[in-house]
This record gives C-alpha cells, sequence and structure tokens, in this order.
C-alpha cells in the first residue's frame, strides 16, 4: 500500500542527509505535524537552499529543537522569521521591568536599563535652586550642564580645573562663572578686559588668571628758568603671561613730578608698581635741570630716573644729564649754549641738539599691546638766538618754551608718564612744565 505521509516511525535515525533531497522538493505538504525531531538532521545540515521560502512554520518544529548547533551562520534572514515570532525566551537575557528598555554594551551583551524619565536623571546634569560656582567642581568634567530651576539660568562646564572651573551660560541669560577680576577702569577689546588704574587702588582676582601688565611710572618735571631741560619720562615695564590666583594685588600709580621753580631744577617723578607678582618697581623720571642748580656737581645737571632728565643749555659737559634705568628708559640730552637737553623716554634717549639756540626733542615712548604710546621724554627750552623749544616725545612728552617765541614749556600727559617741558627765560611762567601721571594696565583674555 502506497505511504501518503513519512512520519517518524518509518525513519531510521540519521537516514537522511542534505544529499538525499532535491532543492526545495519537502515543503509543508510533505512534513507531518511534530515529526521532525532534532535526531533526524545533521548538525549544520539546513541551510536557506533546503527551506523553501515561508515552508516553516512554528507547528512544524518541536519546542526547543531548533538551537545553535543545527543552523548555520547567518542562514536565518528576516524573510525566514514570522512576525512577533521572537519573544524574552528566544533572548540571551534575563527579563527586565516594566518601562526599561534594551541596550547593548557593543560587544554582543543585552541588558535592561531604565530610560530617564527627567532631566536631572541624565548623568551629566545637575538640577539645583542655585548657580555653579567657581569651585564647584563637576565629577563628569567639560560639558556638565547645570540648571536652577528657579531661574531657569543653563550653564555648561567649559574648563573643568579643580576650584578654578568655567561655566558658560548657554541659556537666555549672561552670566558667565568663572576666573573674573575687579578694579580700575574696566573695558573690553579686541578679545581682551583691561583694567585701567589711573590712580593707586586694588586689583582682586577670583580664579586663576593669566595677565599681560603695563607699569608705569610718572614723568620727571621740566627744570625752571633759565634755559631748563625737559623732564625724563616715567620708567616702562611690560610683562606677559603673569599667572595671579585668588588674592587682593595692590596697585601704586606714580605722580608726576612738580615742574621746578626758577633757577631750580624739575622734581622726579613717583614710582609705580604692583605687589604680590614679584615685579620690579618703574621708576619715576628724572627732572629736567636748570642753569644755576647744581646736581652730581655740575651747574645745569638733571637727575636719574626711569628715564633721565636733560641738562641746562648751561651745562655742556654729557655727565650731567641725567641717567635712565636700565630695561625702564633712556638717558637725558646734553645742553649746548643757549639750547638745552630733552628728557629721555622709554626707546630713545633725549635729543642733544647740534643747533646751540634750539632746545633738544625729548626721547620717544614706546607702544603697549593696547596701542597707545607711553613714556615720552620732555622737550627742552631755548633760551634767546630765535631758537625753538624742543617738541615732547611721542607718549605724552611735554615740550620745551622758547624765549623768543614767547612759548611757553607744557605739561607731559596725565597717565602715560611723559617728561615735562622745560622752562625758558623771562615769560609769565618761570616754572617748569609738571611730568604726566603714571599708569598701571592689566589685561587678560575673554
Amino acid at each position: 500500500m502506497a505511504l501518503t505521509k513519512i512520519n517518524a516511525s518509518v525513519i531510521a535515525n540519521n537516514t537522511i542527509a542534505v544529499g538525499n533531497i532535491a532543492d526545495n522538493s519537502v515543503d509543508a505538504t510533505k512534513i507531518a505535524s511534530n515529526s521532525i525531531l532534532t535526531r533526524h538532521i545533521d548538525d549544520d545540515q539546513i541551510t536557506t537552499d533546503q527551506i523553501a521560502a515561508n515552508t516553516i512554520a512554528t507547528a512544524n518544529i518541536a519546542d526547543n529543537a531548533v538551537d545553535g548547533t543545527k543552523i548555520a551562520s547567518n542562514s536565518i534572514l528576516t524573510r525566514h522569521i514570522d512576525d512577533n515570532q521572537i519573544n524574552i525566551d528566544q533572548l540571551n537575557v534575563s527579563d527586565g521591568s516594566s518601562g526599561q528598555f534594551l541596550k547593548t554594551d557593543g560587544s554582543g551583551t543585552l541588558s535592561f536599563a531604565t530610560a530617564a524619565s527627567a532631566f536631572s536623571d541624565l548623568t551629566d546634569v545637575t538640577v539645583a535652586t542655585s548657580d555653579p560656582a567657581i569651585n564647584t567642581n563637576p565629577s563628569t568634567g567639560v560639558g556638565t550642564l547645570w540648571l536652577n530651576k528657579n531661574t531657569g539660568n543653563l550653564w555648561c562646564c567649559t574648563d573643568a580645573t579643580s576650584n578654578v572651573n568655567e561655566w558658560t551660560n548657554i541659556g537666555n541669560g549672561t552670566s558667565d562663572i568663572g576666573s573674573s577680576a575687579t578694579g580700575g577702569t574696566i573695558t573690553t577689546s579686541g578679545g581682551y578686559k583691561y583694567h585701567a588704574f589711573t590712580s593707586s587702588g586694588t586689583f582682586a582676582v577670583t580664579g586663576s588668571l593669566s595677565l599681560d601688565i603695563l607699569i608705569v611710572a610718572g614723568g620727571g618735571g621740566g627744570g625752571g628758568r633759565y634755559n631748563a631741560g625737559g623732564g625724563g619720562a616715567g620708567g616702562m615695564l611690560e610683562y606677559t603671561s603673569q599667572t595671579a590666583t585668588t588674592a587682593s594685588y595692590t596697585v601704586t600709580v606714580g605722580a608726576g613730578g612738580a615742574g621746578g621753580a626758577a633757577n631750580n631744577e624739575g622734581s622726579s617723578g613717583g614710582n609705580s608698581s604692583m605687589s604680590g607678582l614679584s615685579l620690579t618697581t618703574a621708576v619715576g623720571g628724572g627732572g629736567g635741570g636748570s642753569w644755576s642748580h647744581s646736581h652730581g656737581g655740575y651747574n645745569g645737571g638733571a637727575e636719574d630716573g626711569g628715564s633721565g632728565g636733560g641738562s641746562s643749555g648751561y651745562n655742556t659737559n654729557t655727565a650731567g644729564r641725567g641717567l635712565g634705568t636700565s630695561g625702564q628708559g633712556s638717558d637725558g640730552g646734553v645742553g649746548n649754549t643757549y639750547g638745552s637737553g630733552g628728557g629721555g623716554g622709554k626707546n630713545a634717549a633725549g635729543e642733544t641738539n647740534s643747533t646751540a639756540q634750539n632746545g633738544g626733542d625729548g626721547g620717544a615712548g614706546k607702544a603697549w599691546l593696547n596701542g597707545t604710546t607711553y613714556a615720552g621724554g620732555g622737550g627742552g627750552s631755548s633760551y634767546q638766538g630765535g631758537g625753538a623749544g624742543g617738541a615732547g616725545g611721542a607718549g605724552g612728552g611735554g615740550n620745551g618754551g622758547a624765549y623768543d617765541t614767547g612759548t611757553e614749556a607744557t605739561n607731559g600727559t596725565a597717565n602715560t608718564g611723559g617728561g615735562g617741558g622745560g622752562a625758558t627765560g623771562y615769560h609769565t611762567n618761570t616754572a617748569g612744565a609738571n611730568g604726566g601721571s603714571g599708569i598701571v594696565i592689566v589685561r587678560y583674555a575673554v
């Protein structure tokens, strides 16, 4: 009698191999339900070539009959699996709790995890009722977010340095939190914040800042009549990349020296300094010489200083000029009969005019990082003979007086450390001009 079905009782164990079955010849109509067991299939013998599309349903396979040993690598495709046939029992993972999601560690291991239900559940976020502070040290470092839920302000940590962290406001607010400073007149330009001290004060730092610093002392006063030399510029010092940490730093700004009374040399300018950073003190500019006043053994001699004062025209000896301080300024000029020497500047010595009647020009100052020139020397005076007073040096130097033209000496410019101009002869102002006051400027990148 012909067989209409093949069942397990007819087939000896391990007698059907791949070579006995034509491709696509076995479909669901030829297989009795639950008749193929694990023992009937050689390992790795079933591939996509032996299975017609959509021929194996769940009812054709005994529970747990197919395991990893029976399936060739990459042989099960999406089209071989009915919808909704894979559940937790088929995954190599322990079941999670309600509401969790399945995640991988990137190495093939699956696990269940809880999704964040609030902003504060994120690992790199702090939600608080206060703002972060410079010493708020985030354990997750740069990129950590901080939300003040009372104000709605949101910050991101952009520099995670212990106790000097930077928090940038990325919400609607503008209140960045980090290293800061107070003191002086504060301006911002070209990516830098400037603190300019035109008088003595305190520079206070919170956190840590890398500073560029300018220190200029007060300029020296010009000598009093007759035929007086120009005042020397205040000493000028420049520093870069100076590290300042949380502290208060005392800033001292030197006053300009007074112009000398008739027959007296000008007064030296006041010193300028900044404490706490081991910086050198800037020395005040030397006063200009006057015809009858003796200095250093020479009538008409000038004072030493940050930059030296120019000597009177009555003193043609080089030794009578004022000397500058190394690294801060230059020497003053020497007098020449009726023309007195100009005061020294940061970048150049005061002029010794080769024409006997003309006053020497003040020495040139120097431009700092903000583009402004400081510490120019005062011009020397001309006593007679149709000469001209010396011009003040670039950087705030005052002009020298001239007898024949009635030109009076002019003061050094305030807060440049410029030297005052020297007085001439019988004019209204017999005193020399005053030196300009000094300045201290601190800047840092923002």
